[in-house]
């Protein structure tokens, strides 16, 4: 579908996508994917390494751990192709059978800051262990024919896939802009069998703090805390009327956990279990829940 801009009351000005070829494409989205997971994909991930190379062969584009200690592995292609998603399931078993080790070995700052960095990001006095339930992020502007039809099998019969559709415009003035669409992803169960449910998402779109806004749920405004106990520190923010995060310093920022990283001055958490409120001691991850759970009841539409 094509991206207009609305000039005046009635003329449209329409984007172009941004020119060049696979490698243009894979390069850029690699780097915002390095740079912002939480933007992408709506959940805070740790960044481990870029293109490793793998002991049996391959490189995948990003690999990643969620909050449950899952092996994440992100592969972008501007076209998927079944070759590519062959790779990309392979990419999954070595996901399966890897371990904190050789995860620490291919860590990006160093097999010394690895266990460091990774308890600070899940908050544990040992470092949590990697569970066998690796996911995928496939990115790319489309998923079509075959291979569009095998990722949805994927997805329906509830394997950890998400698919998420990505797109670059520019526009006449040279201004770059990132369409991201996101299908949905199964959630996965304590014992780490998939669900199929994440109430954080509505029709593949993860429900952000501007939502929280449009509900009443959160105010503009309305200040935030971080207590780190282990470490005796506490952090304080404030909603912005835009839906940011506003340190006491002045800095904003969009996604929750850049707000948190950028506070702790580490290098990855999830702002979202982070931050809570000071009137009501939720965290933005609850009430979001909160609002999930409501839409999900209402057709997945957010109640005037």
């Amino acid at each position: 579908m094509p991206l207009f801009e609305i000039k005046g009351a009635t003329e449209l000005l329409g984007f172009r996508n941004l020119r060049g070829g696979p490698e243009l494409y894979e390069s850029e989205i690699e780097d915002l994917m390095w740079a912002n997971p939480d933007e992408l994909t709506g959940e805070s991930l740790f960044p481990v390494v870029r293109q490793p190379s793998l002991p049996e062969g391959g490189r995948p584009d990003v690999v990643f751990l969620d909050g449950q200690g899952r092996v994440t592995v992100v592969e972008i292609k501007r076209d998927i192709s079944r070759k590519q998603l062959a790779q990309c399931l392979e990419y999954a078993g070595w996901a399966r059978a890897t371990d904190l080790q050789e995860i620490a070995g291919m860590y990006h700052a160093g097999h010394d800051a690895f266990f460091s960095d990774w308890q600070a990001f899940t908050e544990t006095d040992a470092p949590a262990p990697i569970r066998r339930s690796p996911r995928l992020i496939l990115i790319a502007r489309d998923f079509h024919g075959r291979t569009g039809s095998a990722l949805e099998f994927l997805v329906e019969h509830k394997l950890p896939v998400l698919l998420t559709r990505v797109s670059l415009y520019e526009d006449a003035a040279g201004r770059r802009f990132l369409d991201v669409e996101g299908d949905h992803e199964p959630t996965l169960t304590a014992d780490g069998s998939a669900s199929g449910e994440d109430i954080t998402s509505i029709e593949g779109r993860r429900l952000r703090i501007s939502d929280l806004l449009e509900e009443g749920i959160l105010n503009p405004g309305d200040a935030l805390i971080w207590k780190r106990p282990r470490v005796g520190e506490e952090y304080e923010a404030t909603v912005t009327p835009g839906g940011d995060i506003q340190l006491k310093d002045g800095r904003t920022f969009s996604s929750p956990s850049r707000a948190a990283t950028e506070a702790a001055g580490i290098r990855s958490y999830d702002g979202w279990y982070a931050w809570r409120t000071v009137t009501g001691g939720e965290t933005l991850h609850s009430l979001r829940e909160r609002l999930g759970m409501a839409m999900s009841q209402n057709d997945g539409q957010i109640t005037a």
